[in-house]
Order: structure tokens, then sequence, then C-alpha cells
């Protein structure tokens, strides 16, 4: 009976070791602003992307959902449209898949273009410990510790302001999700797409910094 409780007890630790250790943490850095971005909610904007895309790892996963480094950004361009027209932080969103850089854009008709470039797949680890359970009833000292595996996903944002003709604003934007089961799937599309809320976040209420559990 005792043992049991024990077992149980350890249980409740490890448990508690993920899913207490709140921190702070800062997805948008290397922020360069020139200028702001006024009255965001009568500008139109058009968003392009760049397929330089370095994937480090999950390699087999970003093959095995994206034929070509291209379907990634063409991707990333759709949901980031429809997300940030969601939130309606700016009066009009279109994207161009067929531009890769500023340069090649007719902006006649846009006040601001957002471009993404220079994305980064990559991964990393965590080790978390349970603590140390000494002594219960002669089982003696038990430190259990295990690792948790991050999707990491960076990108680089430029703002354009076309009136003037100039870049705005630049930042990198994060996102990292945990590998859960062997979904590796499902980690590469939250990474990407908590990528794309920090991105809104930023724009919306400069946020910089989310806590991570």
């Amino acid at each position: 009976m005792k043992k049991s409780f024990y077992l149980f007890l350890l249980m409740a630790l490890v448990v508690f070791s993920f899913t207490s250790c709140k921190v702070s943490k800062q997805y948008v850095t290397y922020i360069s602003k020139k200028a702001e971005i006024e009255a965001l909610k009568t500008k139109k904007v058009i968003v392009i992307a760049t397929d330089d895309i370095n994937v480090l790892e999950f390699t087999n996963t970003f093959e095995k959902n994206y034929q070509e480094k291209e379907d990634f950004s063409s991707q990333y361009l759709k949901d980031f449209s429809n997300k940030i027209k969601a939130s309606k932080v700016f009066g009009n969103v279109t994207y161009d898949i067929s531009k890769g850089i500023y340069a090649a854009l007719n902006t006649t008709d846009a006040d601001y273009v957002i471009h993404f470039s220079n994305f980064e797949i990559t991964n990393r680890y965590e080790w978390r410990s349970s603590g140390n359970m000494g002594g219960m009833n002669g089982m003696g000292s038990m430190n259990t510790s295990s690792s948790v595996e991050y999707c990491v996903i960076h990108v680089k944002v430029e703002v354009y302001d076309t009136k003037n003709d100039k870049e705005i604003l630049d930042f990198i934007a994060t996102g990292e999700a945990s590998v859960f089961f062997f979904n590796f799937t499902t980690t590469l599309k939250k990474a990407k797409d908590l990528t794309i809320d920090h991105i809104i976040n930023y724009l919306k209420t400069e946020q910089t910094t989310y806590e991570k559990y």
C-alpha cells in the first residue's frame, strides 16, 4: 500500500514539474523601428514572401508536407493573410505569391508591404527534472528527468512604407511547439502558426514576450 502511494506521489511530482514551470520568453527580437505604422485600420497592405527556407531539423516532416520550399512560403502567406484579416489590424490585406521582393511589386494601390524572408526551421531540447525523491520506504534516492523536443521556426519580417518608398520596421519572429506523441506534422504547423500570431500581436500591440510553460 505504501509503495503504491509513493509511486503515485512520484508521478504527481513529474506531472507538476511539466505543468508548473511558468517562465516568460521573448518571441519577437532584433527589432529595428525607423517610423511608426499609422492609422493601421485604414491602410492597405500587400504581403509577400521569399522561399529562402533553411530547414535544419524536421527535414522529413517538412518534405512530407511540402513538395517544394515555395509551397511552404505560399501556405505561410495564405495563413498569415487569413489571420490578419480576421484580427482586423489593417483595412485591406492582399498577398502576392508571384513576387518575392519588394522592388518587384507594383505598390501603387498599397500603403504598406510586409515581407517575410530568412525562414529557419530548427529544433531544441529542454530537460526537465522531477527533483530528488530520497529515503522513502527504503526505495533510495530517485531523481528522474526527461527531455522534450521543440520545433522552432524563425522568420524575418520587414515592413515597407510604399508612399515614402522605404523600410520602416524589421524584426525576427519566433514560434515554437513541443512534440507530443511523435506528431511531428502537428508540431511543425503549430510552430508556424505561432510565428504568425506573434507577428500580428506585435503589429497590433508591440507585444514581444509571452508566458511559456
